[in-house]
């Protein structure tokens, strides 16, 4: 099999990343573009040892699911992988993403998962309440977008459809003062650790209008850059504007000091019943209706519970759901601006009582805990639990462990070793956090 060579294949599956999996003599073929039930002629553009890359050039069967993208940048974007499919093929595909990998990484059942859907979003465009758009210099020219599948290469954009409407009012306005003024400052080379300016970050509730945005700088700046940045943020109109610095060299998108430089800082967005303030560090659940759902369901498994403790809990979202019927909440978090954040959110939503929150990394912290907790919930990032976490949540004898993830193969990882300690895998349910990507949000549940 030569790069380049245009194969006819029958698409039977999807991978983690929305590639099309065609099975030939030669070995597996991932096809971009391509849906299961398809036949296409595909181009091969990489050959693997065990695996080959291949673009789709050709439909010859359709499947019935396979919708006219809304994005224009689709397919040179990489912030979509699945606007091809219309929305009831994407909400199956996810769920089959993560029985796949459940039993295929995790060597469960397949009978567990025989009745596994995956919840809609109540919003499937213009839900995300967050964008970090990458700034590039190019040819004397301050340019941003988005970067390419796979790349580091910037496509620049408009317009988002998956962006809330007030962040691409910002955008525009900021795409505006970029293409018109002339600035005392560069766009950032990742090569060279170059550039003043690395991204542009646009945050807002949904629920209550409120926004944020911010600036992420490479090194020190002149006043006359600071007030050329403030100039071009005043035209957007945020309710509060940051200076983020992060001088370190790579792709981490922010640094861990943030100047305020109009309005607090901080903006506020309501879930159910609970408003949260979170800041331009904070992570906070891109779509907000459907964090409401997903926290009503967590927090509903360990409705009974009365002491609970919390693993990577953020600004305290998920942890006011608990705190609700439970008698004392331990919530464990790392970011230390996101804990200052998380005691402000629990004050103000009259759990300053029977929370406490501990700072610091979750494989530390919880070496020294001793209590005797009725469940563990954990929402780690996309790269799972340590497995000294795991370890120590089984030597606490803890009955119940909720796992929130936004990963299905380090769900699949992570569960599989607590049933080697004896958990039983009871209930499961995925979310779709993410419409028209291939990213899928889930909650198990196990118990002994």
């Amino acid at each position: 099999m030569n790069n380049h060579e245009i194969l006819e294949l029958k698409i039977s599956a999807m991978s983690g990343d929305a590639s099309g999996i065609a099975r030939t003599s030669h070995g597996v073929v991932f096809v971009h573009g391509a849906l299961p039930g398809e036949i296409v002629k595909a181009e091969i553009v990489a050959r693997k040892k065990d695996f080959s890359i291949a673009d789709t050039v050709e439909i010859i069967k359709n499947s019935q699911g396979r919708a006219v993208p809304k994005c224009k940048y689709y397919g040179r974007c990489g912030g979509c992988q699945l606007q091809h499919a219309d929305y009831e093929t994407q909400l199956k595909l996810k769920a089959g993403t993560v029985r796949d990998s459940m039993t295929r990484l995790g060597g469960f059942k397949p009978e567990l998962f025989e009745n596994l859907t995956c919840e809609p979003s109540p919003e499937f465009w213009n839900y995300r309440n967050k964008a970090a758009f990458p700034v590039q210099g190019f040819k004397n020219k301050i340019v941003t977008g988005f970067y390419r599948a796979g790349t580091h290469r910037l496509e620049f954009i408009r317009q988002c459809p998956v962006n809330a409407k007030r962040l691409n009012e910002i955008y525009g306005k900021i795409l505006d003062g970029l293409e018109k003024n002339k600035f005392p400052f560069d766009g950032y080379d990742e090569q060279t650790n170059k550039g003043k300016l690395r991204h542009i970050i646009a945050r807002t509730g949904i629920n209550t209008g409120e926004s944020l945005l911010s600036f992420v700088i490479n090194g020190k700046l002149s006043a006359k850059s600071v007030k050329s940045l403030v100039s071009l943020g005043n035209s957007a109109r945020p309710d509060t504007l940051t200076l983020n610095h992060n001088s370190k060299p790579g792709n981490v998108i922010l640094g861990t000091y943030t100047e305020n430089l109009i309005g607090p800082g901080l903006i506020s967005e309501k879930l159910g019943k609970y408003k949260l303030m979170f800041d331009t560090t904070s992570f906070f659940q891109v779509n907000t209706g459907q964090a409401e759902k997903l926290f009503s369901y967590a927090s509903g498994l360990a409705d009974g519970d009365k002491n609970i403790l919390e693993l990577y809990s953020g600004t305290a979202s998920l942890t006011c759901y608990l705190a609700e019927n439970a008698e004392h909440v331990t919530s464990v978090e790392e970011w230390r601006s996101a804990v200052k954040t998380a005691g402000k959110n629990l004050s103000s939503n009259g759990f300053s009582n029977n929370v406490e929150t501990l700072c610091g990394r979750s494989e530390d912290v919880i070496a020294d805990l001793r209590d005797k907790y009725d469940s563990v919930v954990l929402d780690p990032p996309r790269d799972g639990c340590e497995r000294s976490v795991l370890e120590a949540v089984n030597k606490f004898g803890v009955k119940k462990i909720i796992y929130v993830s936004c990963n299905p193969a380090t769900l699949a990882r992570d569960c599989k070793i607590l049933a080697s300690h004896g958990y039983g895998l009871i209930k499961i349910k995925s979310f779709d956090m993410f419409p028209q990507t291939a990213h899928v949000e889930t909650v198990a549940l196990m118990t002994k």
